[in-house]
């Protein structure tokens, strides 16, 4: 693949996985035509949010985007506007009753973005790094093989080799 490309499917994930924050809200066939429910929990039994219709795609000026599936709809949320904490997403009944459908906890601090972004830059690594120590350490081990075996033929020959012979018998005598 292109360095380029990869280059910018990267930048473009971690983007993705920086900002967004998602929460998946499955629900039963009877509450589809009910109004939708983004809230944050404000005590034990009650949230503080926005109710949107099933059609509604971005809400709160954008930091909210809706998808809609068959059978849920999934809430990914840019920046949370009433503070971090717990979310929660779910259907208004008829009788103004929120039936909570899923819950999540949804963060605004500094060390969560720097990790979400230093993760997307440990994530490609950690393959090539692993791959570039399994050919060194290829490498290393058939270069020390062909040393060993250069080493026993020099060895071979300076045992075998008439010169070599008398060139150690003439050492001796001086």
């Amino acid at each position: 693949m292109h360095p380029l490309i990869l280059m910018l499917l990267l930048i473009v994930g971690a983007c993705e996985a920086v900002f967004w924050q998602k929460l998946t809200c499955p629900y039963e066939k009877q509450h589809q035509s009910l109004l939708r429910v983004w809230c944050r929990q404000s005590s034990a039994g009650c949230c503080t949010g926005l109710t949107f219709s099933q059609s509604a795609h971005l809400l709160d000026g954008g930091k909210l985007k809706v998808t809609q599936g068959s059978d849920s709809f999934t809430v990914a949320m840019l920046e949370p506007s009433h503070g971090h904490g717990m979310y929660w997403c779910g259907v208004l009944s008829k009788n103004d009753t929120i039936i909570r459908l899923a819950e999540g906890y949804f963060h605004s601090s500094s060390g969560a973005f720097i990790w979400s972004v230093t993760r997307w830059i440990l994530l490609p690594l950690l393959p090539m790094v692993t791959i570039f120590t399994n050919v060194y350490s290829r490498t290393t081990t058939n270069n020390m093989c062909k040393e060993a075996e250069y080493d026993d033929i020099t060895m071979s020959r300076a045992l075998t080799d008439p010169q070599c012979v008398n060139a150690a018998a003439f050492c001796e005598l001086e």
